[in-house]
Formats: C-alpha cells, structure tokens, sequence
C-alpha cells in the first residue's frame, strides 16, 4: 500500500511515521492481500485541543474514507483506520 501524508500543523518523527506505516499495512493486507496496488492519502490537522485524522483509500476505484477526532493524535489515527477496516469487511 502506497501511502501520502499530509500534515497540517503536525509534524511527525520518523517513529511516529513508521508507526503509522504499521498501522496501515495491516489495512493493505485486508484489501489488497500481498499485492500493493491501493493507495491511502492521510490527512492530519490540528485545532486547538482537537486533532483531526482523515484516511482516504482508493480501492477499486471506489473512495473509503475513515475520519476520526479526539485529543490523542495516534487515537485519531487509530479511529480512521478502524472505521475503514469496518468498512472493508
């Protein structure tokens, strides 16, 4: 799975970037199993105490977008990608 971030006010580290990577590849393996032919687009903002977590996976030309918010950047992250694996299912 191709990946392309978009950070908006949010910088991450390689660590968190491998994380995220992790997190993602698990995604890839649902829809693709050991082809890498999707491609997700994440888009990370923050507003005041709020960060926002927006995935974007193209999967058979058909658009699945997980969006998620809470406090904690990585559980904004973590929401995304699991309303997408539901809808994957």
């Amino acid at each position: 799975m191709r990946i392309t971030y978009t950070g908006r006010q949010v910088e991450l580290v390689p660590a968190q970037l491998r994380k995220l990577e992790n997190q993602c590849a698990k995604l890839g393996k649902m829809l693709d199993g050991k082809k890498s032919e999707s491609e997700a687009r994440i888009v990370l903002s923050h507003e005041r105490h709020l960060h926002k977590a927006e995935v974007t996976v193209a999967y058979h030309d058909h658009p699945m977008v997980g969006y998620s918010e809470d406090g904690d950047l990585f559980t904004a992250i973590h929401g995304a990608i699991a309303k997408l694996e539901k809808q994957a299912i």
